[in-house]
């Protein structure tokens, strides 16, 4: 199995901070995809374009204007689906839930997000489950950094999330993902 690409969380801010966060981010690490307030995505297009990451809206009126959406309803699915076309992304966000996840991916969800976090140290984790039965990707969506990665790896998951830290300055994005790629070239198995 490969090791996880980076799924980075844009949150709100002002244009340029994202800009450059997310640039620093994107050139120290393997990101994949990004998931964004709806009005810093025409800001971040170029920048997810030049870097070849899947940039995605938080909300339904600016999906068009990047590659995709995240959702979190079988209903919000459907209708992304019909207004969006089969050539965009739309994620399913699904928390906890299997029975979410295993609807959203059978209605074709491209790929879907658990909170590995929010399970009760007595459950199964949700990733090694998932990644164990399914074909379609998982984002472990609670951040992690290096410090926590050992146990996250061995659950197998496609896309993780860095710490929301990175987005303090460029200079603490690229320090975080350059350490969190070099923990995952040394622990992926």
């Amino acid at each position: 199995m490969a090791p996880p690409r980076l799924h980075l969380v844009v949150p709100e801010t002002t244009d340029q901070h994202a800009q450059r966060c997310f640039a620093a981010a994107c050139s120290a690490g393997d990101v994949a995809s990004a998931l964004a307030p709806g009005d810093l995505v025409a800001a971040l297009v170029p920048l997810a374009v030049k870097h070849s990451v899947a940039l995605l809206s938080m909300d339904e009126k600016h999906a068009r204007n990047c590659d995709g959406i995240e959702v979190t309803t079988r209903a919000d699915y459907d209708h992304a689906r019909k207004l969006l076309g089969p050539d965009k992304i739309i994620g399913a966000l699904c928390g906890t839930s299997r029975h979410v996840a295993m609807d959203l991916a059978e209605a074709g969800a491209d790929y879907v997000g658990f909170h590995q976090a929010r399970l009760k140290p007595h459950d199964e984790p949700i990733i090694a489950w998932w990644s164990g039965l399914f074909e379609v990707p998982c984002i472990a969506v609670d951040p992690v950094g290096p410090e926590q990665l050992a146990a996250l790896l061995t659950q197998q998951p496609d896309f993780i999330r860095p710490p929301d830290s990175i987005w303090t300055s460029p200079e603490e994005a690229m320090r975080i993902v350059t350490e969190l790629m070099q923990a995952i070239a040394e622990q992926a198995p």
